[in-house]
């Protein structure tokens, strides 16, 4: 990856005189909010852009202190040196990371596994943390009460408040933003987040310690890619539903894998199966349709970085169950002691499972962000693409690899496209799902 590192070069020596909009204007920017959040002068704020959320910069206030540089996720991230600051070594598996123990597990508070997307053990252990006070609050996402379609990261001090943002949000949120709230109050912290939201937290504790000793747990979230806010418009365009008129939206929840559901301010509900159907709506989704171009170059499936990982347990033993389970990776001796107490007391039931069995849940995603990372990148530099620093660069080679970043690339470009995107809202859903089976089969 010669040539990419004399674009670095290049890109480090304008950042040097700059600021986050360097990252915004190379389109490297994750909207994880971690700018935001450590910015000292509170010089930055998440603006919605392109179906995205993008820090916009009040130069009357920066001080070119280039915190937010540092932390930031989108341009560089040194797994060798983060791998060493989390955990102090690096990881013997390439694609799960530095892991203790692997295990398929639920919440047994029925009414949190009901409402969330699979298993709900990031709920329930979230919940669990704040009953024994070994956090004063947790960061989560959740929906703006008024604004249905707008999401917030939030700082939830009660049960109430956590279960409030259970369930997947396949949208952009800045959980990073509450890193302002976190340096100036007390106590301790926990996290839940994206892989990307993750790395830019962890980044940031390396700059500011004081960080680290207040995020006493990071719970992350597997992640194939996020989707955009166009992608949400898609879906209600196709269910025949406008914006204004939307009272509330589920993009999962109640019962496995179960549907989107769109609550409208006429007291009708309409669903849209998630998965496992012909009409599903993350048919849409898989093939990498309004899917924001930052998230073509991450190589993190598994939120390598988090003290506890969870993700669906696709796995085919399980597929005829109703009620979801949660893969769940134990990476730090903290976040295995905190499941083993969790299951002591009642309130997980979890089981042992191979790491072998985690990435075979999630196969695709493996092979498409790891396997085949540094040919995409190579791609996407060849096209004349702004891409990452990212060290160390997993190896990958062959026809596949390529005929992957292609495919995953167009489909970004037409679902970007204001008029081609008009046209996708006419495909049906079916054809999608016939899409990604053909995009699959070169992996």
């Amino acid at each position: 990856m010669a040539i990419l590192e004399g674009k670095h070069q290049v890109i480090r020596e304008k950042l040097s005189v700059r600021n986050i909009s360097s990252v915004v204007e190379d389109g490297l920017c994750t909207g994880c909010g971690t700018c935001c959040g450590v910015c000292p002068p509170h010089a930055i704020e998440m603006t919605r852009s392109k179906g995205l959320l993008l820090p916009a910069v009040d130069t009357a206030k920066c001080t070119s202190c280039l915190l937010c540089l540092k932390s930031c996720p989108g341009f560089s991230l040194d797994f060798h040196r983060l791998n060493m600051e989390t955990f102090g070594k690096q990881p013997e598996d390439r694609y799960l990371g530095n892991l203790r123990r692997c295990f398929l597990g639920h919440s047994n508070d029925a009414g949190i596994r009901a409402a969330s997307s699979s298993g709900g053990v990031a709920s329930q252990l979230l919940a669990y943390l704040l009953k024994n006070r070994l956090i004063e609050a947790a960061v989560i996402a959740r929906a703006i009460e008024d604004k249905p379609l707008e999401p917030e990261p939030f700082v939830a001090r009660t049960e109430d408040e956590v279960l409030s943002g259970s369930r997947s949000k396949y949208c952009p949120v800045a959980i990073g933003q509450t890193l302002q709230k976190m340096r100036i109050s007390g106590g301790r912290f926990a996290v839940v987040g994206l892989p990307c939201h993750i790395h830019g937290i962890r980044k940031a504790e390396v700059a500011n310690p004081s960080l680290k000793r207040k995020i006493v747990m990071h719970i992350g979230l597997f992640c194939g890619h996020t989707v955009s806010f166009d992608g949400t418009d898609f879906v209600l365009e196709r269910l025949g539903v406008r914006r204004a008129d939307v009272k509330r939206l589920y993009y999962r929840g109640n019962s496995w894998p179960d549907s989107m559901r769109v609550e409208t301010k006429d007291n009708q509900t309409i669903g849209l199966r998630y998965n496992r159907s012909w009409n599903a709506y993350w048919n849409v989704f898989s093939p990498f349709f309004f899917t924001p171009l930052r998230c073509l170059m991450c190589p993190d499936q598994f939120n390598e970085l988090a003290d506890i990982s969870v993700g669906d347990a696709w796995l085919s033993e399980l597929k005829d169950r109703d009620r979801g389970e949660s893969l769940i990776i134990a990476r730090t001796a903290a976040g295995e002691e905190l499941l083993r107490n969790a299951q002591r007391d009642g309130f997980l039931f979890i089981e042992g499972i191979s790491p072998e069995k985690v990435k075979e849940s999630q196969a695709f995603n493996v092979s498409f962000k790891k396997k085949h990372y540094a040919r995409r990148l190579r791609f996407l530099y060849g096209i004349g693409q702004n891409v990452p620093r990212v060290r160390p660069l997993p190896s990958s080679a062959g026809s596949s690899a390529l005929i992957g970043a292609v495919v995953a690339y167009v489909s970004y470009r037409i679902s970007s496209n204001r008029r081609l995107r008009s046209f996708l809202v006419s495909v049906p859903l079916p054809v999608f799902r016939l899409y990604f089976a053909l995009f699959r089969c070169v992996f």
